[in-house]
C-alpha cells in the first residue's frame, strides 16, 4: 500500500477509536446531502453527527453528552479551547467548519461579546446542527453562511473583512479538503486577520500530510504552536499568527484565569497549557503544498 495512503487511513483509524460504538446504537435521522451521507446516531448517552463512507468505518464528525451537552467529548475540542490563551476580548471571530457547532457554542459562552461568523459548506450539516446540537445563529451578532469554505475567504477579502480569531475546522469524511490545505489558501486566510489575530487549525497528528502541512504553515507563517496531548493519538491544534506570537511562559496567566470557566467544560487548562510547543518536528525539507500539488497527489 502506498505509504501515503496508509498514513492516511493510520490517522483515520485513530481517530476511530475516540468514537464511541454500540451494538445498540440507534440512528434517528439520515439524509442524503451535495456532499455526503449525514446521519445522527444515540448511543452510550451521547449525540454524535457522522458521514457515512463507503470504503471504511464511519466517524464522529461532532458529539455531545445529552446529560452534559457543555461538557466537552473530544481531546480537540479541548485543545481548541487553547484559544482562550491567546485572546483578548476578540471582537470578531470566523469558524470555517461548523459541524454540529459544538466549539462555536462554547465560544459564545466564553466571549458572549463578540461578533461571531460560522461558515459550513453543507446545508445539512447545519440543520443537524441546529436540530441536534443547539445551535443557533439568533441575534444580529451571530451569522451563518452555508458555503464553500475558500469561496467565503475570497468574498470576505473583496469585502475587506476582518478578524481577530479564525479557526480552521472544515473536514469531510476523509480529512481537510485539499483546497484548504495550500499555501495559496494560507495566505488569502492570513490576510483576513487583523493585527495581531490568531489562527487555529485542527489537523492530524499522524496523517502522512504532517511534515507537509506543517512545512506549508511555517511557509506562510513562520513561528508557530502545535497543542497535542502526548496520549492522544491523531488530532494536534496549529497556532499561527501574522505578527510574533506570545511566550509560552506568558500564557501561563492566561491558563490559571481560565481554568474555573473552562473547567464546566471539562477542560483542565493547566494540562493544555503543558501541551503547548514551539517544536520543530516535521521534516523541514518536505514539500510545500499548493494548488498545483495537492493532497490527492500525495494519495495517487
Amino acid at each position: 500500500m502506498n505509504k501515503y495512503l496508509w498514513g492516511l487511513l493510520s490517522a483515520a483509524f485513530f481517530l476511530l477509536l475516540l468514537t464511541p460504538t454500540s451494538s445498540s446504537a440507534k440512528i434517528v435521522e439520515e439524509e442524503r446531502s451535495l456532499y455526503q451521507n449525514v446521519y445522527i446516531v444515540k448511543e452510550v448517552g451521547m449525540t454524535c453527527m457522522r458521514f457515512r463512507k463507503k470504503s471504511h468505518n464511519d466517524l464522529s464528525q461532532s458529539c455531545i453528552f445529552d446529560k452534559h451537552p457543555k461538557e466537552l467529548v473530544f481531546d480537540y475540542y479541548k485543545l481548541a479551547m487553547g484559544a482562550t490563551f491567546f485572546l483578548d476580548n476578540p471582537e470578531d471571530m470566523l469558524i470555517i467548519g461548523l459541524g454540529g457547532g459544538v466549539l462555536v457554542n462554547h465560544y459564545k459562552e466564553i466571549y458572549p461579546q463578540a461578533n461571531i461568523t460560522s461558515v459550513e459548506i453543507d446545508g445539512v450539516v447545519a440543520e443537524m446542527a441546529k436540530k441536534y446540537f443547539g445551535y443557533t445563529d439568533d441575534g444580529e451578532q451571530y451569522d451563518t453562511h452555508v458555503r464553500d469554505g475558500r469561496v467565503f475567504v475570497k468574498r470576505a477579502l473583496r469585502k475587506d473583512r476582518r478578524y481577530d480569531f479564525i479557526l480552521l475546522d472544515a473536514f469531510n469524511s476523509d480529512y481537510i479538503p485539499e483546497h484548504m490545505m495550500t499555501q495559496e489558501y494560507l495566505e488569502e486566510v492570513k490576510a483576513l486577520l487583523k493585527p495581531g489575530g490568531i489562527i487555529m487549525a485542527n489537523t492530524f497528528s499522524s496523517s502522512a500530510l504532517f511534515h507537509h502541512e506543517s512545512a506549508t504553515y511555517h511557509k506562510v507563517f513562520g513561528d508557530l504552536y502545535q497543542i497535542h496531548f502526548e496520549d492522544e493519538k491523531t488530532n494536534r491544534v496549529i497556532v499561527v499568527s501574522n505578527q510574533s506570537l506570545p511566550e509560552k511562559e506568558t500564557l501561563l496567566q492566561k491558563a490559571n484565569d481560565y481554568k474555573p470557566l473552562l473547567s464546566q467544560y471539562g477542560v483542565d487548562t493547566l494540562r493544555v497549557f503543558d501541551a503547548i510547543s514551539d517544536e520543530i518536528n516535521w521534516d523541514t525539507e518536505a514539500k510545500i503544498l499548493t494548488d498545483q500539488y495537492s493532497p490527492a497527489n500525495l494519495l495517487k
